[in-house]
This record gives structure tokens, C-alpha cells and sequence, in this order.
């Protein structure tokens, strides 16, 4: 068997011909595909409007500034991806972090706010939602930005994320469960005004093609890459079946290892996307190296915390045993390959492999 890749993104002959359709008859910036990218992405998502950027990162960044979070504070995780915290960052705001569950996702009950609170930042870690209405009640009368990057298509009580909160932010990269063949991003808001706000930011602070009238920024998404993107978008909610039966199929044959710990596999009112498989164990170095000797390759997501990175510790002062159960899943989580593309016979052979590191048990 050949080597099993953590993920593989999906590029068909489709893809690429639609992306060549749009080099060869469309502008190349703000064509035609990037409207209707729009117009599909909201609807699918299920809000009013659907703002795309040139990454999920500027998605997050733009919608901070649109908030207003300039010398104010953001509530978020420290167990996510740097880009998240920094966004607070580079528009202006002060990242306040609170500690997580045992599922990697913000803890409603560590999220503290005060007058200086703008906005609080959950992340759907791993594609499995955050507890929205608890966080909604931790978090009284302060804007909500949703943090989606790694769960287009995930639900929550009937409802896909990105729709609940004041804003959604999505990231296309590569590894997601859907691209535009290289980096993007999309926001997601009811709000007619912050729409509005959002298209000039993301174009250069534009009212007309030589007036701006806010300091705005080059972050439009390509033409190219959103003709990818809505043939991704066709095809994401198979994707994302594929990815829960691999996920129950992992959780089927792990089920008896004690020493490790599986995701949750959602509820009636938690439907996860599994962007990524993430399973806990003490041992999680050594049983990546087994499975790594042996054709399987893993990843840590994440394997410092936020508020450990040197730039959070030179800036802010944060020292280890701040945030005891972010550092825990720093030392013990461990991502299986995951992808859509994924066969049975892939799935088998790494529990076969984990199975066998632990002797059998």
C-alpha cells in the first residue's frame, strides 16, 4: 500500500477547466465567477450575504475591523490555529484568551467579558461546532465572529455555521474541506451595513473606482480561484458524508484502545464536518513515529498553544500552566489522514497500525 497522506485535495479536469474558462473569458479580478461564488455560498450557507477574500485570515481580519474591535478586546481560544489571535492583533484589538473543552473547542464557561469586551472569537476546531447558545449566553451583548475556517458544512440545531453568529469566516486553503486551488476565504453576515463594509475593505476602501473613503486593503479573491470554488462548493456536502463514515469507521474499530481518546462523533444537535480526525494518547509522539515508519503520515494540530507562541509570550507576558487543558491536548493530540478520497482499505490499515502499537489491545 502506498503512502497515506494526512489529507489530499480534490482537483478534477472540472476544476481546472473551469478555472481556465475563467482565465480565458472573464476579468481576471472581480470577474463574473466571484459574484456567483457569492450568491451560491450564502445560499448554501443560508445568510443574506457572502463576501469573498483572498484568505481565511483576511476573513477574520476584515471582520474584526468592520466590528470595530480597534482598542477593545476579543474573547477567543488559544487552542487554534496563530491566525485566528492574530487577526484580533492586526485590526487593533487585544486577544483575551479563555481555556477549552476536552473537544479543543472554546470552554463557555472560561469566556469572561467586560465593558472593554468588542466581540468573542469561537473556533469550530477540527469541523465539529462550538456550543453556540451557551456561548451566546456567556457573552451578553458583545458581537459574535465565527471562526468556520475548518468547518464549511458543519451544523448546529439545525443551522449551518457561519449563519449563527454576527459574522462566519471561511478559509479555501488547500487542506480544507473545500479550496479554490490556493488560498481564500469567504464572510458571512445577515448585516446589510456590514456587507457594505466588508466590500470596501476587501477592495481597497472603494466607493467608486478612484474615491475611497476608509483605509481598505487588497484582499479580493481571485476570478480563477472562485470558478474552483463553486465546483468544490457543488460537491462539498458528499464530501463531507464521506469524510463522517470515515470517521465512524475509525471510531468503530479504535473503540476498544484504551489509551486513546476518540472526537466526538456529533449529536442530534451537533452535526462535526471532520476536517480533521483527531484522537488523544499520552504516547502521542511515539505512536506518530510508529505509523510514520510504517507509510502513515499524521500531524499536530496544535502542538503550542496560542499564548505560548513566542510572539504571545514576548507581547503579553504569558507563561506555561495558564491554560492547563489547551496545553494538554497540546502534548497528547494527534490528526489521522483524513480526506475524502480516503478508501476503507486506507482507514483499515492505520487502525491495523495503531492496533499494533499498542500490542493488540
Amino acid at each position: 500500500m502506498s503512502r497515506i497522506p494526512v489529507s489530499r485535495p480534490v482537483m478534477t479536469e472540472e476544476m481546472i477547466e473551469a478555472a481556465s474558462n475563467a482565465l480565458a473569458n472573464e476579468r481576471l479580478v472581480m470577474g463574473e465567477s466571484v459574484f456567483k461564488f457569492e450568491e451560491e455560498f450564502a445560499r448554501y450557507v443560508g445568510v443574506d450575504h457572502a463576501i469573498s477574500v483572498s484568505s481565511g485570515t483576511d476573513a477574520l481580519i476584515l471582520s474584526s475591523i468592520a466590528l470595530n474591535v480597534r482598542a477593545r478586546e476579543v474573547v477567543t481560544s488559544t487552542f487554534s490555529f496563530i491566525a485566528t489571535a492574530n487577526s484580533i492583533v492586526h485590526a487593533g484589538g487585544t486577544p483575551v484568551f479563555a481555556d477549552v473543552l476536552s473537544n479543543g473547542n472554546i470552554d463557555p464557561k472560561e469566556i469572561r467579558t467586560r465593558r472593554e469586551t468588542a466581540a468573542v472569537m469561537p473556533v469550530h476546531l477540527y469541523g465539529h461546532p462550538a456550543d453556540m447558545d451557551a456561548i451566546a449566553e456567556a457573552a451578553p451583548n458583545v458581537k459574535i465572529i465565527e471562526d468556520a475556517c475548518q468547518a464549511h458544512g458543519a451544523m448546529y440545531k439545525g443551522r449551518k455555521v457561519g449563519s449563527i453568529g454576527d459574522v462566519g469566516c471561511f478559509s479555501f486553503y488547500p487542506t480544507k474541506n473545500m479550496t479554490v486551488g490556493g488560498d481564500g476565504g469567504m464572510i458571512t453576515t445577515n448585516d446589510d451595513r456590514l456587507a457594505r463594509d466588508l466590500r470596501k475593505l476587501r477592495d481597497c476602501g472603494r466607493v467608486s473606482r478612484y474615491e475611497h473613503d476608509v483605509f481598505g486593503f487588497t484582499s479580493r479573491l481571485n476570478t480563477a480561484n472562485a470558478a474552483i470554488g463553486r465546483v468544490q462548493l457543488r460537491h462539498l456536502d458528499e464530501w463531507n458524508d464521506r469524510r463522517r463514515e470515515i470517521a465512524r469507521r475509525y471510531a468503530e474499530k479504535l473503540k476498544d484502545i484504551e489509551a486513546i481518546r476518540l472526537p466526538p462523533l456529533g449529536s442530534k444537535d451537533v452535526t462535526p464536518v471532520f476536517h480533521l480526525f483527531v484522537i488523544q494518547c499520552d504516547d502521542r509522539d511515539s505512536l506518530a513515529k510508529h505509523l510514520n515508519e510504517n507509510g502513515v503520515d499524521t500531524a499536530t494540530h496544535y502542538p503550542i498553544p496560542i499564548h505560548l507562541q513566542p510572539a504571545y509570550r514576548d507581547a503579553f507576558g504569558f507563561a506555561p500552566g495558564s491554560y492547563p487543558e489547551s496545553e494538554r491536548l497540546s502534548r497528547t493530540a494527534l490528526s489521522l489522514p483524513m480526506f475524502p478520497e480516503m478508501t476503507d482499505e486506507q482507514v483499515d490499515e492505520v487502525c491495523r497500525l495503531i492496533v499494533e502499537h499498542y500490542g493488540g489491545r
